[in-house]
């Protein structure tokens, strides 16, 4: 089988200027005097193949340099020192949106970024019309593009870009994109371009959905590749690191970049694990067991009543969310400088499988943000006996003498 994609040698670093000339009085003055830079490694030395037809994943911290290289890949940028090697034609799904103008319509964006993106000229009118119908935008077709939410926006350039003739697929946290069901529809799309044997890239932090979709996985930290293989493999192992950095306490807070938080901070959790049910921090889980995500929470000001919440996901697809508020559990309002401890326990009645758990806090009265972690957690579930599906149900079987009635009943009718 050829290589769709060759990566030989590549390194790239980035020149940070830790001084900032603004004007000419000042660049003719320092013109003499060399200004400060910092040298950022974001790529060392990275080698690997992907074979044509391959779904592949590319997992790792965030600043480990999957974006960069995504960008190389795409030719977006130019590595220091080695080469890359592209056989067939490329669509990357980075930036989503990037060149989209807000004075014109839906219809014409998605127009402009079609033509861009080489769409056949006869056939712009007809995936414009695709491209809008799976965005669900169809009442916004006319609207011009500044009066819709971000939301859209990205739904609309990545519907766009899906319609792409293209052999190769780089895609960069896509996943991310649009709400559950979109997210679904999203994945039937993938599913038909591997049957159409194209080649994706797919970087992304949910672990479950790596394992589930993809092929073969490299895993980037700190700029170089420390592992590629199946995805059993390179995840187990990425997560039993995780999982040692977390107990060691360097990621005692939740700022750490393996995970993406929002929210206005008058709540935040601190710290995260996850137990089992001997209340050891385990990465790995025995299905139907129980376990206890234990969380560290700091108040920062004095907010109305906290509402806890956590989404358990696997693959992309939300498996289980419940909050303190559906479960019956009041939370007495946070004094600023308090600290906690909250603790969801929950059954792992779950199918073998990687999961992420991502946690909230929201004000119960004005239902705004505190605290929004995703992949606050992630691990693997083992022992079940599910042939397929998510959910372990326990079942059992038995094979007893039926009673002699039942039986003759049975032959009359």
């Amino acid at each position: 089988m050829s290589n769709a994609i060759e990566v030989h040698g590549v390194s790239k670093t980035f020149h940070i200027p830790h001084e900032r000339q603004t004007t000419l009085i000042e660049r003719l003055l320092n013109g003499f005097r060399p200004l400060p830079v910092e040298e950022l490694a974001a790529l060392d030395d990275v080698s690997f193949e992907i074979p044509a037809g391959c779904f592949a994943g590319l997992i790792g911290y965030n600043g480990s340099g999957k974006s960069t290289l995504l960008k190389i890949l795409a030719g977006l940028l130019v590595p220091d020192s080695g080469r890359v090697v592209v056989n067939g034609t490329l669509s990357p799904l980075l930036e989503l949106g990037l060149g989209f103008h807000a004075e014109l319509t839906v219809r014409e964006n998605a127009a402009l970024y079609g033509a861009v993106l080489g769409y056949p000229e006869h056939e712009i009118d007809q995936r414009v019309d695709e491209v809008i119908r799976f965005a669900e935008l169809e009442r916004f077709r006319d609207a011009k593009l500044k009066s819709l939410s971000s939301g859209m926006l990205v739904r609309l350039a990545f519907s766009t870009a899906l319609r792409a003739d293209a052999d190769i697929l780089l895609l960069d946290e896509v996943l991310a994109v649009g709400d559950v069901q979109f997210q679904r529809k999203c994945m039937d799309v993938f599913a038909d371009l591997r049957q159409q044997n194209k080649t994706i890239v797919l970087v992304s932090h949910d672990v479950g959905a790596v394992t589930a979709y993809c092929e073969k996985v490299f895993w980037l930290d700190h700029g170089r590749l420390v592992m590629q293989g199946e995805p059993h493999e390179v995840v187990t192992t990425y997560l039993a690191l995780s999982q040692q950095v977390i107990d060691d306490g360097a990621s005692s807070n939740l700022d750490h970049p393996a995970h993406h938080r929002t929210g206005d901070g008058r709540v935040r959790y601190v710290a995260v694990r996850l137990l089992d049910d001997t209340d050891t921090p385990v990465t790995v889980l025995r299905t139907r067991t129980r376990a206890v995500l234990s969380l560290d929470v700091e108040g920062r000001s004095d907010p109305n009543e906290p509402v806890f919440g956590m989404v358990l996901r696997r693959g992309g697809e939300v498996i289980y969310s419940t909050n303190t508020t559906l479960i019956g559990a009041r939370v007495a309002p946070f004094a600023a400088g308090e600290h906690r401890q909250v603790r969801f326990a929950f059954d792992v009645a779950l199918a073998n499988g990687f999961y992420v758990i991502d946690i909230a806090i929201v004000d119960r009265v004005k239902a705004t943000i505190h605290d929004w972690v995703t992949n606050a957690v992630c691990f693997q579930v083992e022992g079940s006996t599910c042939h397929d599906g998510i959910a372990d149900l326990a079942a059992g079987l038995d094979s007893v003498p039926a009673p002699a009635g039942a039986v003759a009943a049975g032959r009359e009718s």
